[in-house]
């Protein structure tokens, strides 16, 4: 059973009650929180009902509502797995790629090897829940690939796409790291829960979203800001017009991230997102070699790639039921 034995896992016990109680997004509560730090330092890794007065009164919360939220916080913390870990923006464990960015969240949930959260070299691979099977064939080859370069696969874990990723680098015993939009106790969607289980055994599962959170439709797109943060190039796939996934390209772009994707999406004439990346800066490739080639000369990466094996990526058709994708991410 997780202990809450620290002050920054306290904290974060806190932090998720209160914002429950006062139904309020991060953006909009940290500042509150962050007053009453300021206001009261140390009550804030105390637990809230050894200063029930004070919180109620500060926070103006019904001690009876405070309680509640405080209880059933506290029993869906316990429900983490003992070796999980909550890292605290501005400490030493924080990964300097997330926290250099705008909006880092405050807390990380992390299950698995916590090592690989400092990896420098990380990619993400995103794209179509929907993906077509000439995607997904894609996505295996280029992830496997990437990892066997010695770089880490980032993605969603959402279906399409994210999956085929992860499950290339678990098949061949390369490093990957699952960033969801649901908190670390939630396995979405349910037929991916067996591949989630297998990367919190061999890669990293990170969440921003504490155990007691309700999972919204929001999430996800806060979670590719969060992706995108920790990896130095964003690769998509297979995109619609509104695909969830050109929000993390344009997060990446906007926080000096390197973007990708291939050559076929640019030829495409039903599509127009591809022209926008590129004229934003993003760069097209025609192969993996391509990709390793495009990350080789950039300032992100060092050292040299195995770019000897030639095969090309599949020209993709852009199904209809792709270019019509919804955007963003949706629970089922």
């Amino acid at each position: 059973m997780f202990k809450i034995d620290n002050k920054i896992k306290q904290e974060a016990l806190n932090f998720s009650t209160l914002q429950n109680c006062l139904k309020m997004t991060d953006g909009k509560f940290e500042p509150i929180f962050d007053s009453f730090i300021e206001e009261y330092k140390g009550k804030e890794s105390s637990p809230i009902l050894d200063y029930l007065d004070l919180y109620s009164a500060y926070f103006k919360i019904n001690q009876d509502q405070l309680n509640h939220e405080y209880a059933f916080a506290f029993s869906q913390f316990s429900k983490l797995k003992e070796a999980d870990e909550i890292i605290k923006r501005g400490t030493s464990d924080y990964p300097d790629m997330l926290e250099s960015t705008e909006k880092s969240p405050r807390f990380l949930y992390i299950r698995g090897r916590k090592s690989l959260l400092y990896e420098l070299r990380k990619v993400s691979l995103v794209g179509s829940r929907n993906a077509t099977e000439k995607a997904k064939y894609n996505t295996t080859r280029l992830a496997q690939k990437l990892g066997k370069n010695g770089i880490t696969i980032v993605s969603g874990l959402a279906k399409g796409i994210d999956v085929s990723a992860h499950k290339a680098a678990l098949d061949l015993s390369l490093d990957t790291i699952a960033v969801i939009g649901t908190h670390l106790n939630q396995y979405y969607p349910a037929e991916n829960k067996e591949v989630q289980l297998e990367i919190e055994k061999k890669g990293l599962v990170v969440s921003q979203f504490s155990p007691a959170s309700k999972t919204q439709r929001w999430f996800f797109p806060m979670r590719n800001r969060v992706m995108s943060a920790l990896s130095l190039a964003t690769i998509v796939m297979e995109a619609g017009e509104t695909s969830g996934s050109l929000i993390q390209a344009d997060y990446a772009l906007k926080q000096g991230r390197l973007v990708l994707l291939p050559e076929s999406a640019l030829e495409n004439k039903h599509i127009t997102w591809p022209e926008k990346f590129v004229k934003k800066g993003a760069k097209v490739m025609h192969n993996p070699s391509d990709a390793l080639k495009i990350l080789a000369e950039s300032s992100f990466f060092k050292g040299e790639f195995d770019i000897d094996e030639e095969f090309e990526l599949i020209p993709l058709d852009f199904s209809l039921d792709i270019i019509s994708e919804e955007g963003g991410n949706r629970l089922a």
